[in-house]
Parts: structure tokens; sequence; C-alpha cells
């Protein structure tokens, strides 16, 4: 199969394009009978040098959201990562959406990609990554992992980050009992606030400014509501964390389900709990699941 193939699996509710060789994004999904589209769709790749489209979704491996200063302690060693130049001096988004997958299995409606990497700049310990795609009813499945193939422990993180597609009168609902502060420069502080009531979002949010919202403990399920109906998240451990990210004025709203806070390697190096940090030892692995349902109006 060509590197540069586009796999599309289908059913009566969904159809969704994906392609291996622009680091297994999902570049489409939407329905079939209206055809509305659920992620911003990723038609042609139009983003600056180091930069990537505000589109479609991609797995977030082995890290998600910013490393700070692209360097981090762990087991009482610095490591270095190479850092992204758009967001010079940080490292940002880990590095496997931007390899070229390997198709491990595709069939009208479901599809298996896997890469497999070695210690370089981008990340210092040899890696396997795998992302399955599969459609049931109304709802695509995303089944995530990571596994380290190198002879020492790594950090590790996983999740997914969607560009979801909203209209004029979109809102957005999820419920979490942590609210990280965040700098300037979209960094969590390493503290945090507990929240009880649930969060209500429209483009009134991010009318003004960007809108980047940190949170944990997370309930796993999020709604973006449209006019012609409605996308339920759902996900559970290790992704306990969401990141809520809309630029200004723009018409998608990303909600990532992730597995730590930005910077979490950080943060618990020095000692900040629950970041959501994990550690794998050779041969061990990190999976996840998340599900996107269509519910449409009546």
């Amino acid at each position: 199969m060509p590197s540069s193939t586009r796999l599309t699996i289908s059913n009566d509710f969904l159809e969704a394009e994906i392609a291996p060789h622009l680091g297994a994004r999902l570049c489409r999904l939407r329905t079939r009978n209206d055809a509305v589209d659920l992620v911003v769709p990723l038609d042609t790749w139009n983003a600056p040098e180091h930069g990537w489209p505000k589109a479609g979704a991609y797995p977030l491996a082995p890290y998600s959201n910013r490393i700070r200063e692209a360097r981090f302690v762990f087991r009482n060693k610095t490591w270095t990562l190479a850092p992204h130049p758009p967001d010079w001096p940080n490292a940002l988004h880990g590095h496997t959406q931007r390899c070229v997958w390997q198709v491990a299995h595709v069939g009208s409606q479901r599809a298996e990609l896997v890469l497999r990497t070695e210690a370089n700049e981008n990340w210092p310990w040899s890696l396997e990554s795998s992302v399955i795609f599969e459609l049931t009813g109304n709802t695509i499945g995303v089944s995530l992992a990571v596994r380290n193939r190198s002879e020492h422990a790594m950090p590790a993180g996983l999740g997914w980050h969607p560009f979801f597609a909203i209209d004029s009168e979109s809102k957005v609902h999820f419920r979490a009992s942590r609210d990280w502060e965040i700098n300037a420069k979209c960094l969590p502080t390493g503290r945090w606030f507990p929240t009880q009531a649930p969060v209500e979002l429209t483009r009134e949010s991010w009318a003004a400014h960007d809108y980047v919202q940190y949170a944990s403990e997370w309930d796993g399920t999020a709604l973006i509501e449209r006019d012609a109906g409605t996308v339920r998240v759902t996900t559970g451990a290790p992704l306990t964390h969401l990141v809520v990210f809309a630029a200004h004025n723009s018409n998608f709203v990303c909600l990532e389900p992730v597995s730590h806070v930005a910077d979490g390697f950080n943060l618990a190096a020095e000692g900040t709990q629950d970041t959501g940090m994990q550690v794998l030892e050779p041969g061990e692995s990190l999976a996840a699941r998340v599900a996107l349902a269509w519910e449409p109006k009546d």
C-alpha cells in the first residue's frame, strides 16, 4: 500500500478517513445520512513549517501537551528532547503524530495502525505505538497503546487530540474535580483548585482570546451540542485528564482526553502529586480507549 494512501472505513451511520502517513490522523469523521462533519475535515496539509493543521484528530504518545524547555528529570537524570520550533523552547505533543505509521489491518469497519521507533532526539527510548479505529453503530472507538521497547524504564503518557467541528450555537459540557492554574505560556504552575460545578462553554468563551483549560479527575464524559445533534465523548482510566483548547474566535474546540497534566513529568519530579505520569518498565504497555458517539436530533 502506498505510504500516502488514506483509508476509509464506514457503516450505516458513520464514515471515517484515516491517513497513516500523516501520523495516524483521523482526517474525516462524517455522518452517512446527512454528511455532518464531526471533526474539522483535513483535506489538504496546509500548515507552517514544523506545524500541523488545526483539523482532524491524532494520537499523543509517548506524552501529551508541553514539556517545559524540552527537558525533564526522571530517576535522578535529566533528559533533553528536541524542542518544537513554534512553541520554543518547549517540546510538544510527542513525536509519533509526525511519523509515517504502518497498516497492520484494514477492513470495512476497522483499521489498525502500528509504529515502531528507535531512541532518537525526540524520545530517548525505543517504543511501539498502536491505534485502532473501529465503527460500531453510531460510535467510533479509538484504542491507543504505547509499549516500552527499551532496556530501561521510561516515563509515559497517552492521549488523543481531536478538533471537533462546532456551529454558532454549539455548547460544550463536562465535569471534572480539579482545575490546574496555568501561566501565560500555557504551562501549569503546579497549583490546582477543586471544582464542583459542571462546565458549560460556548463560542463566547473564546470570542476574545484563546481558551485553555487543564482539568483533572474528569469523569470521562463530554458533550458537544450541535444544531444537528450531539457528539458524546466517553473514556476511562488512564485518560482521567482533559485538555480544552479553542483558538480565538475559531470554528473548532479541542477536547483532548489525556493520561497526565501538561508538563506532568517535570511536575512529578518537583514533588507535585497526581500529575498522571506513568512509568513503563521494559516491555510494559500503557493502553486507553476513547469513544465518540453521534446522537442526532429527532
